[in-house]
């Protein structure tokens, strides 16, 4: 019973750990006043990618240092399709986002509300050295919201280039009705294990974006703009990974979306009363566009775990993602330890951007993240959260946890 309950505050306590989400730097043209030409940018889709689920709440409590490690349902399925052959017999699993997000509506008027949605779920077969598996991943939601008091910011311009003044904003991206399916196979070759993926990707993500100038509330002019973007994604990719476990050493390697075509359509519709005033709104929407990405955020990874028995592991995974206009570099480490073998378990982890270049400016972050597990026979139960600006989340904004459940059979 004692231990039933420390496992309980511990999960509970990792569980509220707060996260403030980040902000988007998004511009929607090139500012081009002196013309007042419509002039939209080239499509990039950065800002969606990569789509993360987070695997597991076990993996996502190591900092997602987990290539080298693998042995989850979900962890395998995210991270490195080689670990599945680390399955028992039939497993189940599934991993839901708690998250508490503020925005402004269409009206300007703040709001927050909590959010809980699964990101990933699947079930796994293993038969002697090969293992198969079928799973429904989903991105997880974010929302930003910021406020400035009476500072006024111009960083943000309309379609027609319209510099943008706003003391309060807020940044939505809603993957609720994108649907990614995920087919994972597996062998285990004496030591060495291979795996791959085939993601199936389709249906759309909708980002809606508000900013409210409250130096100039209860005027009818240049107070306020509304954007809603919605990009229709269809097609597939690939992933590759393999394991080999050498004992107290074990050395992993994962490429995702080496391979793919996806094609991708992008709307949007944007409304303002910066330029018309008078109580009037400008209303704008964009010609229907379409790119077919064939590269579509590949991802690889190099990894090393130590297996110290049953008692502590851990994980070192070296990222390089490569988007459109972004060029990152991660290093990721994690551990995990048995507070009490085979029962109870304490996990930590950092990511850290060796490199990370958006459009040539340096945008370097950690994030340090905590998590707790619980084995009960055939039942796994995980929970974890990132650690970043906590201090703003328990004062009461953004926050998110996750929780993650297993049953082996």
């Amino acid at each position: 019973m004692k231990k039933a309950m420390i496992a309980a505050g511990l999960l509970f306590g990792v569980f509220l750990a707060a996260n403030s989400a980040f902000a988007y730097d998004f511009i929607w043209t090139y500012p081009i006043p002196s013309t007042r030409a419509l002039v939209t940018k080239g499509m990039s889709i950065d800002a969606y990618l990569p789509w993360d689920s987070g695997g597991s709440a076990k993996a996502m409590g190591m900092g997602g240092a987990f290539t080298a490690v693998a042995n989850d349902l979900g962890g395998a399925v995210e991270y490195n399709p080689a670990g599945l052959t680390q399955v028992e017999h039939i497993n189940v699993s599934a991993l839901a986002i708690a998250k508490r997000s503020t925005s402004l509506n269409a009206a300007g008027k703040k709001t927050s509300k909590w959010d809980i949605f699964p990101t990933q779920a699947g079930a796994a077969i293993r038969l002697g050295p090969l293992a198969v598996a079928l799973s429904r991943k989903q991105p997880e939601n974010s929302s930003t919201y910021q406020d400035f008091g009476r500072s006024v910011k111009h960083n943000i311009f309309a379609p027609d280039g319209w510099t943008m003044g706003y003391t309060s904003f807020s940044d939505k991206l809603d993957t609720s009705d994108l649907h990614t399916y995920v087919l994972t196979a597996a062998l285990k070759l004496g030591r060495l294990s291979v795996g791959g993926n085939y993601n199936s990707i389709t249906g759309d993500i909708t980002r809606a974006q508000h900013g409210v100038d409250a130096t100039r509330a209860g005027l009818t002019s240049n107070n306020f703009f509304n954007s809603t973007e919605k990009v229709n994604f269809d097609g597939y990719t690939m992933d590759a990974g393999a394991l080999i476990d050498m004992g107290v050493l074990r050395l992993g390697a994962a490429a995702r979306n080496f391979k793919g075509s996806v094609d991708v359509k992008r709307n949007i519709i944007w409304q303002d009363n910066f330029d018309v005033g008078g109580g009037n709104t400008w209303n704008w929407f964009s010609p229907s566009n379409k790119e077919t990405i064939t590269k579509f955020a590949p991802t690889y990874t190099a990894a090393a775990a130590l297996m110290l028995g049953k008692l502590l592991t851990v994980d070192f995974d070296y990222v390089k993602v490569s988007l459109q206009d972004n060029d990152k570099v991660q290093g990721k480490l994690g551990a995990e330890l048995a507070v009490i073998p085979g029962f109870l378990f304490a996990r930590g982890g950092v990511s850290t951007d060796l490199k990370n270049k958006i459009q040539g400016q340096d945008n370097k972050t950690n994030e340090y993240f905590i998590g707790a597990g619980l084995k009960m026979l055939v039942v796994s139960v995980d929970a974890s959260a990132s650690l970043a600006q906590a201090k703003a989340g328990s004062a009461g904004d953004n926050m998110s946890g996750g929780v993650s459940a297993t049953l082996k059979f």
